[in-house]
């Protein structure tokens, strides 16, 4: 109801600003699964998304920036669901949280060029608050998880669970800093949830 009430307040022009950006995002995306990242060009990301050469650039600058809205759409089709599936199995917390991590790695930084598209992107100030509406699927994700560790009395209860999730979060991104190999990168992680198990711990 809150979503249809705010989007009623929005301009007619925003409005369709926001369709074509989802229009220009699918055709990317459509792209880079069929094609590759590599061998897709702006042209043709211009041509499938039926808008000019011009028009695209002003929405996108570069075909990199077109991989963090690409890892949004990867994060919602594929992470959110395996880790919601994971916790009807009941794991732990920290195992929970070591599913999330894995499945990012898995479905996200896995793509060619990923890495280095977020990187760019997140780890920036100028570009952080542009794309702040990318990082909310995973604040959240995170929320659920910590809310969940909280009904196994697992999770402390006298910090409030968006403050957790952000710390948590943050910590996350700083390792993501320096992405390292599959085999490191599961080595971080478990150094992450050591760390995490008694600042978590109620």
């Amino acid at each position: 109801m809150c979503e249809v009430k705010s989007e009623r307040r929005l301009s007619l022009r925003e409005r369709n600003r926001q369709r074509l950006t989802q229009r220009i995002v699918d055709a990317a995306a459509e792209l880079f699964r069929t094609v590759g990242y590599e061998q897709t060009t702006m042209d043709a990301i211009a041509e499938r998304a039926e808008v000019s050469r011009g028009t695209l650039f002003n929405y996108f600058a570069t075909k990199q920036s077109l991989l963090l809205p690409f890892a949004y759409e990867l994060y919602k089709q594929k992470v959110q669901p395996e880790v919601r599936s994971y916790l009807d199995t009941s794991p732990t917390t920290l195992e929970a949280l070591r599913a999330f991590f894995l499945s990012i790695y898995e479905h996200v930084f896995a793509f060619p060029g990923m890495e280095g598209a977020l990187q760019g992107e997140l780890f920036h100030s100028q570009t952080a608050v542009k794309h702040q509406r990318y990082g909310a699927g995973f604040i959240d994700m995170l929320s659920a998880i910590l809310q969940y560790g909280q009904r196994r009395d697992e999770v402390r209860a006298d910090i409030s669970l968006e403050q957790l999730a952000r710390y948590v979060g943050v910590l996350y991104i700083a390792l993501m800093h320096n992405v390292v190999p599959p085999e490191e990168y599961i080595v971080e992680i478990d150094r992450l949830l050591a760390f995490l198990r008694p600042a978590l711990a109620p």
